[in-house]
């Protein structure tokens, strides 16, 4: 049954996105297109990079990830994306921005200037968000069918629709002002869901873990899982192209390294209340079908119809306010790095935004039916996509940055061996596990095949050193 109330309030919301879209959607030079003309604030920037990472996948996975297999392996999430945001801090955001790219197949561009990277990276990306942007859209429609009665189907369509029409129309620049906004009101969707879990449990830090014990359990994982679910995100946050291109529309280079530090700490805050939502939710019906659920049944049994219709808005955002950066970074991977970079490196700037809009249409279309039909696991769907770019991209970026001799073979070997170490060790290795060979089978063979080929020469490192900012830190 549809109800009116929640339905009411969605649809509201989706007339706000769309009016963004439509106010932005003249603003088509690529700069403006891809990165909002590098001209986002501290504040704007750390909220929007935090909407696009803690996603609907974190809200609704990371709660059915506690309600089915029990915190510590929640917190191995955390603490990586934690460390990989201090990582892309010190080591990736300022120098990113210096270089003033659209996206990071152009930073290996500009690192390397390969055709085989170029190639490489987009196709990569593509397969990668793919599988991340599916879990998105499946989180939408679990939210959707769950809260306001309308069906799965149709509420994956309605909700794909909606986003590719805003990206489309009004790229970066939507994407940023809806995302602050959908990270306003998740933040406020989270306070409001805890306190009232908190009070489920009479105020009591501990009594989830005493009333729920299966919260605190380990639900028979292996350690490998627990380590593997760490270094993803731990490895992934400096290279996932979504997040990359926050930091080119950071209005300085010093502005991006203190978003990304910002968004550290705030996604140490964001995890806090999954015990006690989770152990709600197990105390309300400890045998859900779909332990994703666990977020919905809570926000249904536990909150006022119109609040729910809000909540439910608000998942939706967090929903839309990865799916959109997803869509976007995928699109400039059709249009600006394979077309652009490869096929046609003379086309104008017009050309490939029009083609990039296209394929943001394209592409959308294709994950609205993949996500008809999609895995259970939220978490595990976008987890091994982002995993096989952290193995892949790491370390030729970092190394590409930071290193020396590093060249164009390493890279392109990094690249090769990382990704398809993943995609084996995905078969053989515990939920999570691969990543734990595959990124040092990537560092392996940056170091080795730069060994075995030239190095940079002296006029080329002077050059990087001088745009990357290197003298500033003794390279």
């Amino acid at each position: 049954m549809v109800r009116v109330s929640e339905m009411a309030i969605v649809l509201c919301y989706f007339v706000l996105v769309l009016a963004i879209g439509l106010y932005f959607r003249n603003r088509r030079s690529a700069d403006e297109y891809w990165s909002a003309g590098g001209s986002i604030g501290t504040f704007v920037n750390s909220m929007a990079i935090f909407a696009a990472f803690a996603s609907g996948g974190t809200f609704l996975g990371a709660i059915g990830i506690v309600y089915a297999l029990g915190v510590p392996l929640w917190w191995a999430a955390a603490v990586g994306s934690v460390v990989g945001f201090l990582v892309a801090a010190i080591f990736v955001a300022k120098p990113l921005r210096r270089l003033e790219q659209h996206t990071l197949p152009d930073i290996f561009d500009y690192l390397y200037a390969d055709s085989r990277i170029n190639l490489i990276a987009p196709a990569i990306i593509l397969v990668g968000y793919f599988m991340y942007m599916v879990a998105q859209l499946r989180a939408g429609g679990l939210v959707s069918d769950y809260l306001l009665g309308i069906g799965y189907l149709p509420a994956v369509t309605a909700i794909g629709l909606v986003f590719i029409a805003y990206v489309a129309l009004g790229g970066m620049w939507a994407i940023t002002v809806t995302d602050f906004l959908q990270g306003v009101l998740m933040w406020g969707l989270l306070a409001v869901i805890w306190l009232i879990s908190f009070d489920y449990f009479g105020y009591s830090m501990s009594a989830p873990l005493s009333e729920a014990p299966r919260v605190a359990g380990t639900g028979g994982l292996e350690m490998q899982t627990y380590i593997g679910f760490a270094l993803i995100w731990a490895f992934a946050v400096a290279v996932l192209p979504h997040i990359a291109m926050r930091a080119f529309s950071a209005k300085s280079p010093e502005s991006a390294k203190r978003a990304y530090a910002w968004v550290a700490l705030m996604y140490i805050l964001v995890t806090l209340p999954f015990v006690h939502i989770a152990g709600a939710a197990i105390s309300i019906d400890p045998e859900l079908a779909e332990a994703d659920y666990a977020l919905l049944l809570v926000m249904e049994s536990i909150l006022p119809e119109l609040v729910a219709g809000f909540a439910a808005a608000t998942i939706l955002a967090a929903v839309m306010s990865s799916t959109d950066a997803l869509l976007l970074a995928m699109a400039a991977a059709v249009s600006n790095d394979l077309y652009g970079n490869l096929v046609d490196t003379d086309a104008s700037e017009e050309r490939i935004v029009n083609m990039g809009t296209v394929a943001v249409v394209v592409i959308g279309l294709l994950g609205i039916i993949a996500a008809w039909n999609p895995p259970t696991y939220l978490v595990e769907l976008y987890t091994d996509g982002t995993g096989l770019m952290a193995a892949a991209f790491f370390f030729p970026l970092v190394l590409g940055i930071w290193w020396k001799p590093m060249n164009r073979y390493g890279a392109t070997t990094g690249m090769v061996g990382g990704a398809l170490a993943y995609a084996v060790a995905y078969f053989y290795t515990p939920m999570f596990g691969a990543i734990i060979y595959a990124v040092p089978v990537s560092l392996v063979c940056c170091v080795v095949a730069t060994w075995l080929t030239d190095a940079r020469s002296a006029e080329r490192i002077e050059q990087l050193s001088d745009e990357l900012g290197h003298d500033r830190f003794g390279w």
